[in-house]
């Protein structure tokens, strides 16, 4: 009967009746584990509800996140940009972005200023891994009016370029050949990150504060654009704001129109997913329920749970053209499964995208469907006042105690186990004694008899 390993097996004796000892004391041993085995019983049904309560929360977590990717989807990600001329620019939507039209004249890309190291008294470099354009260390770079003191602690061109990149200083410095593969002639290249007319020198602080560079072609310029015919803007980036939000990036001259509109593939993509979600959700409650139902059927959380679900799909607004999940694309089949229609959404964007956003609603502002929605799920899974975390803490709590009280009922067993065996043992002992002394005077008896019968 005991489930929880206790056994009178160990019990041994020499009497006749030592077997029927032994069964007597795993007789006493069973008897007294019942309330035990029914504790672990008990526990094993409460593991299987508290797994089943795992499964829910992370259902309905993702159900949550669903949510919240349709409350993203109605922000900035449903506005995109399209450009009329892609060879002038291309363009990228943010936070804060509005729907409108901007017309973009750019009449100059921009320039970065580029400069080479010259042959003005440097030193041959055939290996910029092993030798440097001069035996100096130090050197100032100068961008401008801004100064920077650099050390090529390595001794080596290629050195003396990281120690540049390195500086905080607005350029980067590579390593070029101008020679050919078999005389190289390698130099220190210097470009100015900014599209601006900088001025670039290095001066080798150990050779009289010669300049090392010089500056190719006609050096830098600024991205000079205008905006809705606005005066010419110049620019030191090639990436413009030209609104908050819409991002461009200067791709060549010419004159584009920038068009920033709303559309629902992101919302459509997002309802989608929500429906996916709803309905796995559903499926595991509904495997709770019924004569054959899983680990919480009859669990009052189940009744709570298919409220919540009842709630989302019976959400309505109050006005707009769009005031039911169905006006959106989502609808429900017999089985109670969420389908999204894609056209259906198509219809209703197209139509009246600003009715659709409205009956969405936000979650940070606690409005529309998602504000409903999102109250609804929080009060399911809040780790702190969700009931899905406090059944699971409660269950959890309930396993524990009963644990212990198993582990106690265990040490009480094993004390009756171990003082019913001294006491059997020791009755066995006595009983075994006897049988020896009955034995031996039946013995007598019998020898006694025998003598007779022979006339002794």
């Amino acid at each position: 009967m005991s489930t929880s390993g206790t056994s009178a097996g160990s019990f041994t004796g020499s009497s006749l009746f030592s077997s029927s000892l032994a069964q007597q004391l795993q007789n006493s041993v069973n008897i007294a584990s019942i309330p035990m085995d029914n504790l672990q019983t008990e526990q094993t049904t409460l593991q299987g509800q508290q797994s089943e309560f795992g499964t829910l929360s992370s259902d309905f977590t993702a159900l949550s996140t669903a949510l919240s990717s349709i409350d993203s989807a109605t922000g900035s990600s449903s506005y995109g940009a399209t450009i009329s001329n892609t060879k002038v620019a291309s363009a990228s939507v943010g936070s804060g972005v509005l729907a409108g039209t901007y017309s973009l004249d750019v009449t100059n890309t921009g320039a970065n200023t580029n400069t080479l190291s010259n042959d003005n008294g440097l030193l041959l470099v055939t290996d910029p891994t092993q030798s440097n354009l001069s035996t100096s260390t130090s050197f100032t770079l100068a961008v401008n009016s801004n100064t920077y003191n650099i050390t090529d602690s390595a001794g080596t061109l290629d050195g003396l370029a990281n120690a540049i990149n390195s500086s905080g200083a607005n350029v980067q410095a590579t390593v070029v050949n101008v020679g050919s593969s078999s005389s190289p002639d390698y130099r220190l290249s210097v470009q100015s990150l900014d599209f601006a007319p900088d001025t670039v020198q290095l001066e080798d602080n150990g050779n009289s504060n010669a300049d090392m560079l010089t500056q190719l072609g006609t050096g830098g310029s600024y991205v000079a654009y205008s905006v809705n015919g606005e005066p010419s803007v110049n620019s030191s980036s090639q990436s413009l704001t030209l609104s908050p939000g819409l991002t461009v990036n200067v791709l060549g001259t010419g004159d584009t129109t920038i068009t920033v509109s709303q559309n629902g593939d992101s919302i459509a993509n997002a309802l989608s997913n929500f429906a996916n979600a709803y309905n796995a959700a559903l499926a595991e409650v509904d495997k709770n329920r019924g004569q054959n139902g899983g680990a919480l059927t009859g669990d009052g959380s189940i009744f709570s749970l298919t409220e919540a679900l009842n709630s989302l799909g019976g959400y309505s607004g109050s006005t707009g053209s769009v005031a039911s999940l169905a006006n959106v694309g989502l609808t429900f089949d017999q089985n109670g499964n969420l389908d999204f229609n894609a056209s259906t959404f198509d219809q209703a964007a197209g139509s009246n995208m600003t009715d659709v956003l409205n009956f969405l609603g936000s979650i940070s502002g606690s409005t529309g469907f998602l504000g409903a929605a999102n109250n609804i799920l929080t009060g399911l899974t809040d780790p702190l006042s969700g009931l899905l975390p406090q059944a699971t803490q409660s269950i959890s709590t309930e396993i524990n105690n009963i644990g212990t009280q198993i582990t106690n009922d265990q040490s009480q067993v094993t004390q009756l186990q171990q003082t019913l065996q001294a006491q059997l043992s020791a009755a066995d002992a006595s009983i075994a004694s006897l049988e020896q002394q009955a034995n031996y005077f039946q013995m007598m008896f019998q020898t006694q008899n025998a003598d007779a019968q022979l006339g002794y």
